[in-house]
């Protein structure tokens, strides 16, 4: 084989060139096509770059980059930021970008679009990366990203105690109030427990009690006492062979309980017959605990299951609220807050932001499981005048579901499918002083075809403001190594 060798002069010239913007152009009317649409979004001040590709025909293609003095221009149809002009352009934004292609001989121009620049977010993000199945769960990890960079690492993968046929299901991780110091996730099946990391120190406990229907399911971590609420669910899923809602999970039954950290006991918070109660969510302030619950009356019987699924598009969910004394732990009277069954519609996710202004929660005809509904979407209640609407300008034709706030109360993360129907992804929007949002965009990608060749889902987006400490192996031998604790049932007065 022959080498050629050139003297380094040449490369040094070669890389200093950069694309030369066109001179004589035809203009377009409409914003040029891209993927992901980052046109005219508005991003933190401190996130990754908005890789993006341009999707109009063409040989040819020059993008323009311009932030206060800083100019930069790209060749090619993908456009990826080096990260060091990323950060220049960021300083001195809005970035304005204009879109140049090149086909049938001549050269065309796309009205300039911009990314406007606004709060910090949060560092970090966790998630559940799961194939969209109903049946494998044999891959599955809960990740962390580095939103201002493009890092990514797993906080722990099941596949890392699997033994065999014998498997686990991790999922529900939780943080309190968005420290790593304080977290837990669920380790079901083989080698299960509920795994926590009290101040940094890890602990497996098993919730389940002869006086509970099941272990903790969905958490919600008390914001400044040691307490964590659950649900506690009987849950079955079915799949359609016609619907466009494929997959229907539902709950038999569910109530609720509180798990005291500190002597390792759980209460029940609420547990009536006749109501499905489910995802607990506590306000800033620890006094009020959010949840959904709907009537459904039947026996306790064998054949409830079947009743259940025979007639799931009937139960629908509300939002409900009920007072906590966290100094005594003692419960006031719960009360409907929105009465979305009345409406033929059901609720389920309720998040409050971080003031306690504001409660996000996701809605759709029926049911409590809306990943599957493609019907779902974002709605937002003005907790101050008890105001509720559809945020439009979140949602798509396709899902939204799971929803988180920032610390700084200015970012939502959600997860949707809009881009295919199918795979769900992380967008995030900024919060307006009034309520509204700005046009979501997509989680940056260092590749901008990664949504489009990933064959996983992500799932359960939660902010930190800091990185998970513990390592994936120390987990993984935590969890291999140490059975779990029960945990006793504290009998409260009056129950």
């Amino acid at each position: 084989m022959r080498h050629i060798f050139y003297p380094l002069a040449v490369f040094l010239m070669l890389s200093a060139c950069s694309p030369q913007v066109p001179g004589t152009t035809q203009s377009v009317k409409n914003t040029p096509s891209i993927f992901p649409d980052y046109t005219d979004v508005t991003v933190p001040s401190n996130i990754a770059p908005l890789n993006f590709k341009i999707e109009e025909q063409g040989q040819k293609y020059v993008t323009l980059i311009t932030s206060g003095s800083q100019k930069v221009t790209i060749s090619g149809n993908k456009v990826c930021f080096p990260a060091g002009k990323w950060q220049k352009l960021k300083e001195n934004g809005p970035i304005n970008i204009q879109v140049f292609v090149y086909r049938d001989n001549a050269w065309y121009s796309y009205p300039q679009f911009s990314i406007n620049i606004s709060d910090q977010i949060d560092p970090y993000i966790s998630y559940r990366i799961i194939m969209p199945s109903v049946e494998s769960y044999e891959r599955l990890s809960i990740n962390q990203r580095d939103l201002t960079s493009f890092k990514e690492k797993v906080i722990y993968a099941n596949q890392m105690v699997q033994d065999g046929d014998k498997g686990q299901c991790i999922n529900c991780h939780h943080y309190r109030n968005y420290s790593t110091d304080n977290m837990q996730f669920h380790a079901r099946q083989y080698l299960g427990g509920t795994i926590m990391s009290i101040d940094g120190e890890l602990r497996k406990v098993n919730l389940k009690t002869d006086s509970t229907i099941s272990a903790g399911v969905y958490p919600a971590w008390h914001p400044t006492h040691d307490y964590i609420a659950y649900s506690t669910n009987k849950t079955h899923q079915s799949i359609h062979s016609s619907d466009n809602n494929r997959i229907e999970v539902a709950d038999e039954e569910s109530d609720l309980i509180l798990y005291n950290i500190r002597n390792n006991s759980v209460s029940i918070i609420e547990n009536d017959k006749n109501q499905f109660e489910c995802f607990p969510a506590w306000s800033p302030d620890g006094r009020t605990l959010y949840y959904v619950s709907a009537y459904y009356q039947a026996p306790f019987d064998s054949k409830r299951k079947d009743q259940v699924f025979r007639s799931y598009s009937d139960i629908k969910y509300s939002l409900y609220s009920k007072p906590f004394d966290p100094d005594t732990r003692t419960w006031g009277q719960s009360s409907v807050i929105y009465d979305c069954a009345s409406q033929g519609l059901s609720a389920t996710l309720p998040r409050v932001s971080p003031d306690g202004r504001w409660l996000m929660f996701s809605m759709a005809p029926y049911g409590v499981f809306h990943i599957w509904h493609r019907e779902s979407d974002l709605w937002l209640m003005d907790l101050k005048n008890n105001t509720v609407r559809n945020v439009t300008e979140i949602n798509s034709p396709e899902v939204e579901s799971y929803h988180s706030w920032s610390s700084n109360g200015k970012w939502v993360i959600f997860s949707t499918r809009r881009e295919d129907g199918a795979y769900t992804r992380l967008y995030i929007a900024h919060m307006n002083g009034d309520g509204t949002f700005s046009k979501p965009f997509a989680l940056p990608q260092r590749d901008p075809d990664f949504n489009r060749e990933f064959l996983y889902s992500y799932n359960i987006p939660e902010f930190t403001v800091e990185p998970v400490k513990v390592s994936a192996k120390k987990l993984a031998s935590f969890i291999k190594s140490v059975d779990a604790s029960p945990v006793s049932f504290e009998q409260k007065k009056g129950e």
